[in-house]
């Protein structure tokens, strides 16, 4: 990457964008080209004949200039100096929350959730995936390596104990301190003290406060230099975002198992294996329990929180005796740490949570299709949805799906097949018994 000379002393942006084109080398021509910009605007900004030089602009040029994260980060912060006066207590950029545990086996997740955030077409992006799956975990990584290339730095808003979409303003005004200003509403403040910052907005757990997108357009509308990250089990459903689907943990073949050693650096394994050491110290991944080890993975679809709680119970279990017990998972899943959600304490809530968002004619299509073991086309879908319309009962498919409740795969014959992951399968079964 083109590095930038060394920043002087009170230097101004059109001085600091200057040199970093000297020092890459580059004509104003150069500059102008790589980053779609007008030569005359960016003879402007050198001059300082513009003075209040737009965000986007700014990310521009620094994509043009190639320029290393750190330097990046300083032409930024130049040109918010140039554009408005000192911060105020209300502008103290937001510390990010310090994870308790380490993230395990998500590295290609994050890379690909960091290019999206980088590129400038990309200012909204939904992390998407079913209960469990780690959405919120892997949004506080993405944001961490991401929060000092925004000048004004990146915060996270946990929204997960909200019940009123119409809330959501003023919580995350709270959260980033922005003081009361001249009786305005909370979203108007939001947007004042957004509209001129580079800055990173995480939304943690907004599915079940949906209206609220509409104020996340906002925002993006009004404030040029904002990208927002949400995490929701649906996406958000407005123009420009982009959705980033959260896969379950990779699992080992069962068929074609690697040596013990490659085994254990299996995504899911490790997680288990690791987890499992928190309460078994000296817990690790041997001849003797490989095979159960990887059927405990696969058995819980390599779903991290599955997981987590299943390591849990390891305390007082071997690995076959905890492989024995996982015919009734759900009952299994449970007592997770008490410092984390209500609904990630045991699988089953974590489940429900997305059920319960359902409106009632896709509750009964999903509690009639956890009858299908190995999947289900759309002609069986059809067959038990009781109404004969295949087209009707796509739109319901559709529905399940956007709420991470189903997955499509390619059948043998090419044609789409749907399934659930087992452990979302056996709610649907208890909810079926249930329902009479």
């Amino acid at each position: 990457m083109a590095a930038a000379a060394q920043p002087q002393t009170n230097e101004g942006f059109g001085e600091m964008l200057r040199r970093s084109r000297l020092a890459a080398g580059l004509t104003q021509e150069d500059l102008a080209s790589r980053a779609g910009l007008s030569v005359r605007a960016v003879s402007d900004l050198e001059r300082g004949v513009k003075k209040r030089p737009h965000f986007e602009t700014v990310r521009m040029l620094a994509d043009g200039l190639n320029l290393a994260l750190p330097d990046r980060a300083a032409l930024l912060a130049a040109a918010r100096s140039s554009t408005l006066p000192a911060p105020s207590a209300s502008a103290v950029r937001p510390r990010l929350p310090v994870p308790p545990t380490a993230l395990v086996g998500r590295e290609m997740e994050v890379a690909a959730a960091v290019a999206l955030l980088r590129r400038p077409d990309v200012r909204l992006l939904t992390l998407t995936g079913p209960g469990g799956v780690g959405k919120s975990r892997l949004a506080l990584a993405v944001a961490t390596e991401l929060a000092d290339e925004f000048s004004d730095g990146a915060a996270v808003v946990e929204l997960a104990s909200l019940q009123d979409a119409d809330l959501v303003a003023s919580t995350v005004v709270q959260e980033l301190g922005v003081h009361e200003a001249g009786g305005k509403l909370p979203h108007e403040r939001l947007t004042d003290f957004l509209r001129e910052q580079s800055f990173l907005l995480v939304l943690d757990n907004l599915e079940h406060l949906l209206p609220a997108a509409l104020l996340v357009g906002q925002l993006l509308a009004a404030c040029p230099g904002l990208r927002v990250l949400t995490t929701s089990r649906v996406r958000l459903r407005l123009r420009g975002e982009r959705e980033l689907p959260v896969p379950p943990l990779l699992l080992p073949d069962p068929d074609q198992l690697p040596p013990v050693a490659e085994l254990a650096e299996t995504p899911a394994v490790r997680l288990f294996v690791e987890r499992v050491a928190d309460v078994k110290p000296g817990f690790g991944v041997k001849a003797d329990n490989a095979g159960a080890v990887v059927e405990i993975c696969r058995r819980l679809d390599g779903l991290p929180l599955a997981l987590e709680l299943a390591a849990a119970r390891m305390r007082l279990l071997s690995a076959d005796a905890l492989l024995a017990l996982l015919g009734e998972r759900l009952r299994l899943l449970a007592g997770g740490p008490v410092d984390a959600l209500d609904r990630h304490r045991t699988l089953r809530a974590a489940i429900a949570w997305s059920y319960d968002l359902l409106p009632p004619g896709e509750q009964i299509l999903f509690r009639r299709l956890a009858v299908f073991a190995g999947g289900f086309d759309l002609e069986a879908a059809t067959a038990v949805a009781g109404g004969g319309d295949p087209f009707a009962t796509l739109t319901q498919l559709e529905e399940l799906a956007s709420h991470s409740l189903l997955r499509q795969r390619e059948g043998p014959d090419r044609q789409p097949r749907y399934v659930m992951l087992e452990t979302v399968r056996e709610f649907g079964l208890e909810q079926l018994a249930v329902s009479g």
